[in-house]
């Protein structure tokens, strides 16, 4: 999804842009702010959230891949091992302390332990992105499309099923004469 830049993150990059100094995203924030979904408008002068609604602490970033010279992708991932919280709201954190860019989304519910993992990616659009920020992953790396696999599977599950049918239905019918050729049916 792509991200909001806001006021204060587009100062941040301007600054750094004039003083030839990296952008640095240096953690995620997580808020549940009352209200708020997917379908809020996006505000370029929102900052960083009352520690209130904010939940899940500190999260780390790691490297960002570049979708083009203009367009970078951070990653957020929430392992297993936390949780529990709700959240609709995540926004990438500079580290000068600004809130670069956020995205609001539905509701999310972060469990621990039972295995759910959350996956995430900000998109933050700003000239010269992929410099700026030392991307020199392009995002095709590791988004991978696995839609045609997944059909290939379904379709596979499905001619199987077809064909444990066909052949149960053809066992039946030897079964059913076997049975009048006895004379037992």
């Amino acid at each position: 999804m792509s991200g909001t830049v806001t006021d204060a993150g587009a100062r941040y990059i301007a600054s750094r842009l004039a003083q030839v100094e990296p952008v640095t995203i240096s953690h995620f924030i997580l808020a549940n702010i009352p209200g708020v979904d997917e379908n809020s408008v996006a505000d370029a002068g929102t900052g960083i959230p009352s520690s209130t609604y904010q939940v899940g602490g500190v999260i780390e970033v790691g490297t960002p891949r570049y979708n083009s010279d203009n367009a970078v992708t951070y990653s957020l991932v929430l392992g297993s091992d936390v949780g529990d919280y709700d959240f609709n709201f995540y926004g990438a954190v500079t580290d000068t302390g600004v809130l670069l860019a956020y995205q609001y989304i539905p509701l999310n519910k972060k469990r621990k332990g039972i295995g759910q993992v959350i996956n995430r990616n900000l998109v933050l659009p700003f000239t010269n992105a992929k410099s700026m920020t030392g991307a020199d992953l392009p995002v095709e790396s590791w988004q991978y499309d696995y839609e045609e696999e997944i059909s290939s599977m379904q379709m596979g599950v499905i001619a199987n099923s077809v064909a444990n049918i066909s052949a149960l239905g053809s066992a039946i019918k030897n079964h059913e004469r076997l049975l009048e050729l006895e004379g037992k049916l």
